[in-house]
């Protein structure tokens, strides 16, 4: 019985989007450089290549370089490389959420017949951090922030408005329980983030030392937004230390220069985030994630603090404490509530930004991860319904009402905790769109019987030359030496012949998983395959499956999700921190029961409030064309380039202008403002994708004629080649 063997997880999120040459291309003569476009921006002074040939041996060139586009590493060849198959080994760091990757890709100078099997290079001498290590780090971080914010605002609206019931010196202990939990939480936080800074300085250098500490913090993002993190968790931490700041009147500035520290502290944590690589609209997407943290933090940090100061330090009088909880349950439920439709609303965005169908949700480690914490979030809305609809009614008149009460909290607080570790590890994995992406291009086969666990990639998966991996494992005992890996592949139709490649060991592979590969073109016509995976271990009987394969012409690509809508620049940031204002008075409108109609007044203007951010939204979302996610499919080499700036000149400048800022001689008879005529103000919104269908097909509502009877595709998108680089070089 053959099930799915689970993929593993990838390190990074800068995947390689395309290179020039090509992924097995074949050359007819040395190439100036190797250029290769990632889907991140890269941190330059970690991020590099290195050059080998079909030995696995190391080609000397001169060192690699991120180009004039952030995206780009470029790898310059020495011109005399002699006809053969060479792999191209790249490491890299994301310069927007600080992940690393690697990988590498092979190409042959020469014809067909100099088409090599290469041995993969070497392995790095150096690694990454323990995934585990990093998911860790993350899920303290995030655990620790929550427990500051949440009892700082739990504190200020929920408790202490709540303990008049209690004597002076229980409201000493009850203030004195939730100062611990801050406290607390602050060496969580901070544990956190030094984990987070060892990790990124381990991913960066490949080893940890406090030199490549040093050198992260001083020259990299990350390293700076660690710093000012930790900076600001520092001056929150010591404020609250002090133990006036809990008896200080609760209008005092204090609370609010606290609460100023605990939302910019969110909002460097924010800052580096899967939010934070957002192609366009990131603003927007920086500051939904932003939000979603403080109502995380509101939710599950009230329930600790809840925990700490009412729960765990209920002794005798009863009657008392039933008083205190009939007052603080209300206060919470109002916060728990505004915390939820904001988690509800900003949640749905990120999963459209970082998933985007259900495809995405069920095959990728990203998606999986989410829905086991959507699973946990279930059941602490049922907790929360319970504590809200049953128990808070039953204060008054049942005697075990506050025993229940102290149950569902503590269970809503372990859950919450649970939701905070699974975000973690959510925060350590490529998001789905990008893992969907990634894996695009090749076709993939999971097996597993018995004790044998084999996967298979094939890329492209189309007629050429291929790359044939299999990943085999072995429950329970190492793979042998002088274990082989068969493939035999059939042709479609009547079509004779049988033709078997022998995938060649992994250097330096050795336990319980290994790793066999070849290159090959036996895959040379149109049609459906017969694939047999064969592995012959030493003493045992060949273990083998049959799988089909549709070779086509172009390389397969997997089910894509649709763009998702973003947001332009800070007026889409600002109304999406405007939607999560409105939704807070709107729920602490109608939350409000009182004579002055005060919570009416809330409420409305509430409601006015998320009527304007909409608009604002509306206004300010990026138009996305019908090609939106299409790729360049020309890399964007120098040549590429020059005509790109040709056909621009000869066809766009009369109305762009020259340098592209809507000055060109034809421009002043439109009835239409420079501005949006102005390719440097807003390029850098738009993908590639968007750019081509406008040129190709012009732009409704606009003086923006198409060029279809024009431009062929190729010319296109030398086009947007050419505006990519001028963009880049002019730093708009």
């Amino acid at each position: 019985m053959l099930i799915g063997l689970p993929v593993g997880i990838a390190e990074g999120h800068a995947f390689l989007e395309r290179s020039d040459p090509a992924a097995n291309a074949v050359l007819p003569q040395v190439p100036r450089e190797v250029r290769m476009w990632f889907t991140e921006p890269l941190e330059a002074a970690y991020s590099r290549a290195e050059l080998f040939d079909a030995l696995g041996r190391r080609v000397a060139t001169e060192p690699s370089h991120v180009g004039t586009d952030p995206k780009e590493l470029v790898l310059p060849l020495p011109p005399d490389l002699p006809r053969g198959t060479y792999t191209v080994q790249w490491r890299n760091v994301s310069a927007a959420d600080g992940h690393p990757q690697v990988g590498f890709f092979s190409f042959t100078i020469g014809t067909v017949a100099d088409v090599q099997v290469p041995a993969p290079p070497p392995p790095l001498p150096v690694g990454f951090a323990p995934t585990w290590l990093d998911a860790l780090g993350r899920g303290l971080g995030l655990l620790g922030l929550t427990g500051l914010l949440g009892a700082l605002v739990c504190w200020r609206w929920v408790m202490r408005p709540s303990l008049e019931p209690l004597a002076p010196e229980q409201r000493g202990r009850v203030a004195g329980s939730v100062r611990a939990l801050a406290l607390a939480s602050l060496v969580v936080a901070l544990s956190g983030s030094l984990i987070g800074l060892g990790v990124q300085a381990w991913n960066a250098e490949g080893q940890l030392s406090l030199a490549g500490i040093w050198g992260l913090l001083s020259s990299s993002r990350f390293g700076l937004l660690w710093s000012l993190r930790v900076a600001l968790l520092l001056a929150l931490g010591g404020s609250l230390a002090r133990r006036s700041a809990w008896h200080e009147p609760l209008a005092g500035r204090g609370v609010w220069i606290r609460l100023g520290l605990g939302l910019a502290a969110a909002l460097a944590y924010a800052a580096i985030s899967h939010a934070a690589a957002q192609p366009a609209g990131r603003a927007a997407a920086i500051a939904a994630d932003w939000l979603h943290l403080i109502a995380a933090s509101v939710w599950v940090g009230g329930l600790l603090a809840l925990l700490v100061g009412l729960i765990l330090l209920r002794r005798g009088e009863t009657e008392r404490w039933r008083e205190v909880y009939a007052l603080a349950i209300p206060r919470f439920s109002t916060l728990a509530i505004a915390s939820v439709a904001i988690l509800a609303l900003t949640g749905l965005y990120s999963a459209w930004l970082q998933v985007g169908n259900v495809e995405a949700l069920r095959v990728t480690e990203y998606g999986r991860a989410l829905l086991v914490k959507l699973a946990l979030v279930l059941v602490l809305l049922e907790l929360g319904a319970i504590n809200l609809l049953v128990i808070g009614p039953r204060l008054r008149r049942s005697v075990d009402a506050p025993k229940h009460f102290g149950y569902t909290v503590l269970a809503e607080a372990v859950l919450g905790v649970a939701v905070l570790l699974v975000v973690g590890v959510l925060t350590s994995l490529p998001p789905a769109r990008d893992a969907l992406a990634a894996g695009s291009g090749r076709a993939s086969f999971h097996f597993a019987e018995g004790e044998v666990h084999a996967s298979l990639q094939i890329s492209p998966g189309a007629v050429g030359v291929n790359r044939y991996t299999v990943d085999l494992a072995l429950v329970g005992q190492d793979i042998p030496d002088g274990t082989q890996v068969l493939l035999r592949v059939r042709p479609p139709g009547n079509l004779e012949g049988v033709r078997e490649i022998k995938l060649a060991r992994h250097p330096g592979t050795s336990g319980q998983r290994a790793r066999f590969e070849a290159n090959g073109s036996e895959l040379s016509v149109v049609g459906a395959w017969k694939l047999e995976l064969i592995v012959r271990r030493p003493n045992a009987a060949d273990w083998r499956v049959s799988v089909p394969l549709e070779v086509a012409q172009t390389p397969p690509a997997e089910r894509q999700p649709g763009p998702p809508p973003r947001f332009a620049g800070l007026t889409g940031a600002a109304a999406v921190v405007g939607l999560g204002i409105a939704v807070l008075l709107i729920t602490l409108g109608l939350r409000r029961r009182d004579p002055q109609g005060s919570g009416r007044f809330l409420a409305e203007l509430g409601a006015g409030l998320a009527l304007v951010c909409a608009v604002a939204l509306l206004a300010s979302r990026l138009e996305q064309t019908p090609g939106a996610a299409a790729r360049n499919p020309i890399p964007a080499t120098p040549e590429s380039i020059a005509t790109g700036q040709e056909l621009f000149l000869a066809h766009c400048a009369v109305c762009h202008g020259v340098s592209g800022r809507g000055d060109g001689p034809a421009a002043a008879a439109l009835d239409w403002p420079q501005i949006n005529m102005d390719l440097t103000a807003h390029l850098y919104q738009h993908t590639d994708g968007d750019l081509y269908w406008w040129i190709k097909e012009g732009k409704i509502g606009t003086p923006m004629p198409g060029f279809r009877a024009r431009l062929s595709d190729e010319e296109v998108w030398h086009i947007v080649n050419y505006l990519r680089a001028q963009a880049a070089s002019t730093g708009s």
